[in-house]
């Protein structure tokens, strides 16, 4: 069960954009897993390869689509840092209770972000690494991705495992539009007539614009 919630000390970390990030990191590799092929030579370092780099462009394009996802300029180019609002983030795979220890130190991108960003409300996290670990199953598959927060030597202090169906709101960032409801006044429908009814009908008017002329 998920005791801490992020966004109680990382404003901009809501459920809902946690979400959408774990959702597109399973979506990515579900297709790369598709593609890989053992019988031509393809190995789990190239599966790897493919996995982080399509994930990474996967990444690049939703920030064009989400106001609150920015990728950060990192001074090497395999290496790939974003932020979910003014929080700094990378992923790896492996637990979140054992990060690799490259990954417990920020990068140039995260602590430049950092200085250039207004402040947080509440902690800013100066002082803590924020990541995402991906865990994957025995058919290859994303099975958890979960929030990691480590101190600056390197020890998980929080964790939190993202849920991939959390809906738009639930954490309370985000509240779906709904229309307003208006009345229909009732519909008046008028009883068909009789072809008998609609013949008699057009020979009296008939008549009567003869007699009229």
């Amino acid at each position: 069960m998920n005791n801490f919630k992020p966004w109680a000390k990382y404003p901009s970390l809501t459920q809902d954009r946690l979400s959408v990030i774990a959702n597109l990191i399973s979506d990515v590799r579900r297709g790369a897993v598709a593609l890989h092929d053992p019988a031509s030579g393809d190995s789990e370092w190239s599966l790897g390869c493919r996995v982080y780099s399509r994930t990474c462009d996967a990444i690049r394009k939703a920030a064009d689509i989400y106001n609150w996802l920015h990728i950060l300029d990192e001074s090497e180019n395999l290496r790939f840092s974003f932020a979910i609002g003014d929080v700094p983030f990378r992923f790896y795979r492996g637990k979140p209770d054992e990060p690799p220890e490259r990954y417990c130190i920020a990068t140039f991108g995260e602590l430049h972000y950092l200085q250039g960003s207004l402040p947080l409300e509440g902690l800013r996290p100066l002082d803590k690494v924020l990541r995402l670990a991906v865990e994957t199953n025995s058919k290859r598959q994303v099975s958890t991705v979960t929030f990691v927060e480590t101190d600056e030597v390197g020890n998980v202090t929080e964790t939190y495992a993202i849920p991939f169906d959390a809906e738009a709101g639930e954490s309370g960032k985000v509240t779906p539009l709904q229309a307003k409801p208006f009345d229909l006044s009732p519909v008046v429908l008028e009883p068909l007539q009789k072809p008998q009814e609609e013949s008699k009908q057009a020979n009296e008017g008939d008549e009567r614009k003869l007699v009229s002329e």
